[in-house]
């Protein structure tokens, strides 16, 4: 091999660890730390052999410098160093699953390369003990899922691949929401849950227990196996009493299952930690559902609310580079059996579903070219053929602009079959969207319609982000919104296609690909429409109305209605129930229209200055804490972004990452202090909202005051929502008012009657809840 080739070979092996990296955020010294130790261990003894062995290799070099950067700041927070660091390192707080799936490394082999690894760097004993830790937990849990897949079969039964997509939808979420409340619950517990098989066993029976007490809850369920010597009797018919599953159990019939693992054991498991675990869980929002039967959990849409509650707590705990995250071990076989193939598929469950929505996605039976109708409709224009060859450069041209978008995500014959799919659904939509416009309005300009390039790049892109939804969702930098920046889309066209989509869809999709699209115009409204070069503003002719101007819009002009208006309306709804949620978890529903107010006057603040270049969730935030200064509530912000945190649509960087100006982001208290007092302070102070006043003195007079409440009293009531009363509407009265701002020459701060709602203390607060809590489980001696 000639000198040429072998730098090519390093620049390409470079390049591809750059890439890596840069999908993991990782600091450019631990990348360059990384490389340098793996170049001078191939230059001594010749690691690699293969692209494939540099890659585990360099996968070995980035975790060890990940648990190196760890095991110091353990060492220092032993030492009582970390609390006056101004900044900590973050990097490790990621899960090992993350990193090998950056690398493309299997686990087994990782584990193999890494004891050679330790040897050949003559890692301390620590390292070792990592690894083999990592190896026996594997084992544990691997044996611990075959018995959950045996226990699971046994109890619910797999509707036919033509029964109802809801009920197959139903399966599946069963069948994942299992798995992951066995995982956080056996998380909760002491180290012997997962170090030890049987007390593992013991914990996942209590877990299907639970599970399928709560499924029964669902009357005449479809999935509930019949035959199961669990199901109550009379449970199938109309003479059952559903008041009878509170105090329901099937260990004992889940006990024939594991005929070894004695029920004895299982009752002293569930009675001594199972139980106290599980409080918990409802006590911290993670379960919503009825605290004193535990129930509830599944029945009437609390299956999807708990499913993504304890997908977010998991996701928190298992951000280590010590932890796997073992909800893809699920993935491995599936759920979704045929009788031709019950053998172990690389693919993950959600590939094998055969819901009615993917068999429709998926199918070859998507039109291949412009339907029929579409091009008689165009070439009864003037121009027509023009237009129908106009429309294919454009696709030619997005094709090319995705092959390089995505080339270091997916290989050059899967990026071609992906846009094969995400065309075929563009002219499938393209004709449910037209056609009956051209029914409704015969004199329809079609030609000039579609030759609008905004409308064929916005349509497209869905299309494709449906399609790398359904096949590379596991590929995070293809997830959205990636199909904004590649085809330079602006946000606020594309979420107008989006209300297009989902209005002409009538069934096609399904129900979990129209959610996955409602979580892409959640994403666009919260934040990417408001980008500082988005089109709203022009729209908007760069200010923002209030709720009610919007409202009044909306019912009174037609032509304004089908625009910015729906937008905006849809962004308000958001905003109104996301500040719901949150002073539903903080006890603060009585404050609700105080702090509407604050939050709206935010928004609409000289033109939505606030929100340019920010999220929506950073000023509700904000809102909610100037409210708690305001009326001196024992509320700290690190509680705040507590409950936060649990919010369904959470994301770290709303409170590590907001803009400052100038290019420059900070923590939210930085924001706090230093933007948005300077902005809210006076109207805050100033504020006289009648509802919220008389809404405060009917809580007080009813519930005591919220300020002389403990926080684990706010906690148990606040998880008492499924019969609580109707949410308090926006208030859109005109008597609610503020004083005006004082002249330029005076501080909006300056009044010394008013309370103090600068935040003293630093953004240190927030490394409260930086990281998880990873010492719970073990304790690594490196002190």
């Amino acid at each position: 091999m000639d000198t040429c080739e072998v730098e090519g070979e390093a620049e390409t092996l470079v390049r591809r660890f750059s890439v890596s990296c840069e999908q993991l955020e990782l600091e450019p010294k631990i990348q360059q730390s990384a490389l340098s130790t793996y170049h001078r261990l191939d230059a001594d003894g010749g690691l690699s052999t293969s692209e494939g062995d540099a890659q585990e290799w360099l996968c070995c070099a980035v975790y060890s410098e990940l648990q190196r950067l760890k095991m110091r700041d353990i060492r220092e927070e032993s030492n009582n160093e970390a609390n006056d660091s101004a900044a900590k390192n973050s990097c490790w707080n990621m899960s090992l699953t993350r990193l090998l799936r950056s690398f493309k490394v299997n686990v087994s082999q990782f584990l193999r390369r890494m004891e050679h690894w330790n040897w050949l760097t003559q890692n301390e004993n620590t390292f070792q003990l990592e690894v083999e830790d990592l190896r026996r937990r594997l084992g544990i849990t691997l044996t611990l899922l075959r018995h959950y897949k045996h226990i699971f079969r046994s109890l619910f039964v797999q509707p036919d691949k033509d029964a109802d997509p809801d009920a197959l939808n139903h399966y599946q979420a069963l069948y994942e929401f299992g798995w992951l409340l066995f995982l956080v619950i056996r998380n909760e517990l002491p180290g012997f849950a997962t170090t030890n098989l049987i007390n593992g066993c013991q914990v996942l029976v209590c877990t299907m227990d639970l599970l399928f007490v709560n499924a029964l809850e669902v009357p005449q369920s479809v999935v509930i196996r019949r035959e199961f010597s669990g199901v109550p009797r009379k449970w199938d018919t109309k003479d059952f009493n559903p008041t009878l599953l509170n105090k329901y159990s099937a260990l004992e019939a889940l006990g024939e299952l594991i005929p070894e693992l004695p029920v004895k054991g299982v009752m002293q498991m569930k009675n001594a930690f199972f139980h106290k675990a599980l409080m918990l869980l409802y006590m911290d929002h993670s379960l919503v559902g009825d605290d004193t039967h535990m129930r509830e959990i599944v029945k009437e849409g609390m299956l999807d609310i708990n499913l993504a509650n304890l997908n977010r707590k998991y996701t928190n705990h298992v951000a280590d580079i010590s932890e796997m995250d073992e909800r893809v071990l699920l993935s491995v076989q599936g759920t979704m059996e045929t009788k031709e193939d019950s053998q172990i598929s690389p693919l993950p469950a959600f590939r094998k579903s055969s819901s009615l929505s993917h068999k429709k996605l998926f199918s070859q039976d998507l039109p291949e070219t412009l339907p029929s109708s579409i091009i008689k409709a165009i070439q009864n224009a003037e121009g027509g053929d023009e237009i129908v060859k106009y429309v294919d450069q454009i696709l030619q041209e997005m094709n090319l602009t995705f092959s390089i978008a995505a080339e270091d995500f997916l290989d050059a014959e899967v990026l071609g079959k992906r846009f094969r799919q995400a065309k075929g659904l563009y002219y499938k939509f393209l004709q449910k969207i037209l056609v009956p416009e051209l029914t409704q309005k015969p004199q329809l300009k079609i030609g000039q319609l579609i030759k609008q390039r905004t409308l064929t790049a916005a349509l497209l892109a869905c299309c494709l982000e449906l399609a790398l939804y359904v096949y590379d969702k596991l590929v995070e930098g293809l997830r959205f919104p990636f199909v904004l920046h590649c085809f330079s889309l602006d946000a606020y066209d594309f979420q107008k296609i989006l209300e297009l989509v989902v209005r002409y869809d009538h069934g096609f999709l399904g129900r979990e690909l129209i959610k996955h699209l409602d979580v892409v115009e959640e994403t666009c409204l919260d934040s990417l429409i408001f980008r500082k070069s988005s089109q709203l503003w022009w729209d908007l002719r760069q200010s923002l109305p209030r709720y009610k101007e919007v409202d009044a819009e909306t019912e009174g002009k037609e032509n304004f209605s089908t625009g910015s208006a729906i937008c905006l309306r849809k962004f308000y709804g958001l905003a109104n129930r996301r500040l719901l949620l949150l002073c539903k978890s903080l006890c603060l529903v009585d404050s609700f229209p105080h702090i509407w107010h604050l939050a709206e006057h935010s928004f609409t603040l000289e033109g939505g200055r606030l929100l340019r270049n920010r999220q929506l969730d950073q000023l509700l935030l904000c809102a909610i804490h100037l409210h708690v200064r305001l009326e001196k509530l024992h509320l700290t912000f690190s509680m705040i972004i507590q409950h936060y945190r649990r919010q369904p649509h959470a994301q770290r960087r709303v409170y590590r990452e907001v803009s400052v100006g100038n290019g420059q982001t900070a923590d939210i208290i930085t924001f706090y202090n230093s933007v948005y007092v300077q902005s809210m302070g006076h109207y805050g102070r100033h504020l006289d909202c009648a509802q919220a006043r008389k809404s405060l003195q009917e809580s007080h007079s009813n519930f005591g005051i919220l300020k002389e409440s403990t926080h684990n009293e706010l906690s148990l009531r606040a998880n008492i929502s499924i019969s609580s009363p109707p949410p308090p509407r926006v208030c859109q009265s005109s008597s609610c008012s503020s004083l005006p701002l004082p002249s330029p020459g005076a501080s909006p701060l300056s009044s010394q009657s008013s309370p103090n709602i600068k935040r003293a203390a630093s953004s240190s607060e927030l490394r409260e809840v930086k990281r998880p809590n990873i010492l719970r489980r073990r304790q690594l001696s490196v002190i």
